[in-house]
């Protein structure tokens, strides 16, 4: 759902011209696996999705066996 951007419309809202009004979307893109154009993950996809998962698991091991 789209939204004005407050911030930047009363940060211009004394301009000679009038202020600009923009809308920005307020829903974050949702995360997902890269796929190919077939819809199969991408290697380079799995392979990030290793690094991410060893990553968080090795700082959570860490910071429960400190």
């Amino acid at each position: 759902m789209s939204r004005l951007d407050y911030t930047l419309f009363a940060s211009t809202q004394t301009n000679p011209g009038g202020p600009i009004v923009q809308y920005v979307d307020d829903e974050p893109i949702p995360i997902e696996l890269s796929t190919d154009s077939a819809g199969n993950p991408t290697r380079a996809g799995l392979i990030g999705y290793a690094i991410a998962y060893a990553i968080a698991f090795g700082a959570a091991a860490y910071f429960l066996l400190i």
